[in-house]
């Protein structure tokens, strides 16, 4: 709902807690519908393995969709077309489940085709529906409570995540078909139907349906002449590619290289969920503390452990050392994106986040989804098909030169201006807000 003037204290504090509500289903849907199912969809459908690394990218490569977020925006408001764009996602995840249908008849490049293109328009409705969603929250939250409502709705989020995954679990132990995993993509998109109603019920003022229906092609000149906001868009570049290029390959080297079941292979995701959930809770906290560019660095530097310990992982399948490079993704994963989120809505002003926030969503999603996807496709395709004693070699390989590349990110990261200790709200302001 579009209001004028700014929002009451009570119309914020609503905002809010629909927003916890919105993704605390949403979690449950996504887990049915991410990167997770389709990836053991994808591997149960026999599809190569560059065909699998495209699907890990697609939810960056689906931002060549974004522009419609703005179109639907400068008339509905980021609420409303968030809901819009959330509808339409979770019928385009149905064409993920078609394709098994279709696979079962007997028609594998059509099924192939299917999937891949649910998943693009899954990620693609989602990237319009999200593109408003970091000035959505900087309207519903004030530079106090900021950080706190990041990290809470993220860890609402995941813990949601945790509890479809155990599910999800439990259901393949019983029943480990390509049936139950349809089913399981079918109960994920009447979810998100249900999450889009409380999304919508969101309350905003007229700035951002403002701001978006300005023309942006001269927003975009004016922000290449930024150099805070550039420094920001090359280290949400670099963490983008990194965890395109690590972690959903993780689960296919998992897979692939150990040869573990689709039940053992997801509860090496509930660790990594799991540690994203307990991340959230604590990233505003440690945000708030150091500072978000500070969070994001470290947190790219363990990202890139993760790679480190695949890399190293010994060939026999080791339960519980595999379980620490999906236990650092996970958390990781989350200290980079909520970092990167606090940043942006502490350093760019009210006025200009909408254009900012389109600018980097289309660089740091398309692009970075475009060259990931690549980049993995090229390198998987030369490390495993070299003949080794173990299938695992390949892939610790694959995880070596992925982590030398994406080294340069650390340089990258380590340039972006420090925030003084009244922009980051340190020690004091938390102790005010919980």
């Amino acid at each position: 709902m579009i209001c004028k003037g700014p929002l009451t204290p009570a119309q914020l504090a609503s905002s809010q807690h629909n927003y916890h509500i919105f993704s605390l289903i949403n979690g449950l849907s996504y887990m049915c519908l991410g990167e997770t199912v389709l990836i053991l969809l994808a591997v149960r459908l026999g599809c190569p393995d560059y065909i699998v690394s495209t699907l890990g990218a697609m939810i960056y490569f689906g931002f060549l969709l974004l522009p419609l977020g703005k179109v639907v925006t400068a008339r509905a408001g980021a609420a409303k077309s968030q809901s819009i764009f959330w509808v339409a996602r979770n019928a385009a995840a149905l064409l993920v489940a078609l394709a098994a249908v279709v696979s079962i008849s007997g028609m594998p490049r059509t099924a192939t085709a299917l999937l891949l293109a649910g998943a693009f328009f899954f990620y693609g409705f989602r990237a319009a529906g999200v593109v408003m969603s970091q000035p959505l929250v900087g309207n519903i939250t004030n530079e106090k409570d900021r950080a706190k409502v990041i990290g809470v709705n993220a860890g609402f989020f995941y813990l949601s995540c945790l509890a479809a995954l155990v599910t999800i679990s439990i259901l393949l132990k019983l029943c480990d078909s390509l049936a139950m995993l349809t089913g399981i993509v079918v109960a994920g998109a009447l979810l998100g139907f249900t999450a889009s109603r409380f999304i919508n019920r969101i309350c905003e003022t007229e700035a951002i349906r403002d701001s978006a229906r300005k023309p942006i092609a001269g927003e975009f000149r004016l922000l290449f002449h930024d150099k805070s906001l550039l420094r920001l868009l090359a280290s949400g570049f670099a963490v983008n590619l990194a965890v395109i290029m690590l972690i959903p390959i993780s689960m296919l080297a998992l897979k692939r290289g150990c040869g573990v079941s689709d039940t053992e292979a997801l509860l090496f995701a509930l660790a990594q969920f799991g540690a994203s959930a307990g991340a959230s809770f604590l990233s505003g906290r440690i945000s708030n503390t150091i500072g978000p560019r500070r969070t994001l660095l470290y947190s790219y530097l363990l990202l890139l452990g993760a790679g480190v310990l695949w890399v190293i992982a010994p060939s026999g399948f080791s339960p519980v050392y595999l379980t620490l490079p999906f236990l650092i993704a996970g958390a990781t994963n989350v200290g980079t994106a909520n970092s990167v989120t606090h940043y942006f809505l502490q350093t760019v002003p009210e006025e200009k986040r909408v254009a900012a926030s389109m600018f980097i969503a289309v660089v740091n999603g398309a692009g970075a989804g475009i060259v990931g996807m690549l980049l993995a496709g090229v390198l998987l395709d030369r490390c495993t098909g070299i003949e080794a004693d173990s299938p695992l070699t390949g892939y610790r390989l694959y995880f070596a030169l992925s982590v030398l590349l994406l080294s340069a990110g650390i340089w990258v990261i380590s340039r972006l201006t420090p925030l003084p200790p009244e922009r980051r709200k340190i020690r004091k302001s938390w102790n005010e807000t919980v």
